[in-house]
């Protein structure tokens, strides 16, 4: 059953001890724009990794998007810097803060969307079970 609970208030996500983002709830626009981010990386000529490059492009353009204040980060000296689409790119290529993100923000989204295309007609990539509706081709 889709759940419908709209929420528009942005909320906190813990990273890491002593690191947490404020993030804006997933939105169509922003689901958007990160397969677009990920059609640009499939688009490119070099396929070497890239179920891993698409992966990265998915869960950055989410983060650039979604994140808008956070606490506990920042530069090399210690000094807090402000969540900006470098430094969220920056933020993003630690690992830890990275797999927390995909895990708590990304996938749940991903999962809200798995969740409202459960009663497809058959499974994907298969038409096992159902009827032709065209004669065969001469």
């Amino acid at each position: 059953m889709l759940r419908l609970a709209p929420s528009s208030e942005p909320y906190w996500l813990d990273l890491l001890p002593g690191v947490r983002v404020r993030v804006r709830p997933v939105t169509v626009a922003m689901m958007l724009a990160a397969r677009e981010a990920v059609s640009k990386v499939i688009r490119g000529e070099d396929r070497d990794d890239l179920d891993l490059r698409t992966n990265i492009a998915l869960v950055g353009e989410l983060a650039r998007r979604a994140i808008i204040e956070w606490e506990g980060v920042g530069d090399a000296d210690g000094v807090p810097v402000p969540a900006t689409p470098e430094t969220i790119d920056l933020l993003m290529t630690v690992w830890a803060a990275f797999d927390e993100f995909d895990s708590r923000y990304v996938i749940p989204a991903l999962k809200r969307d798995a969740e409202k295309n459960a009663s497809s007609s058959s499974p994907p990539g298969t038409s096992a079970g159902e009827t032709n509706t065209a004669p065969p081709a001469a």
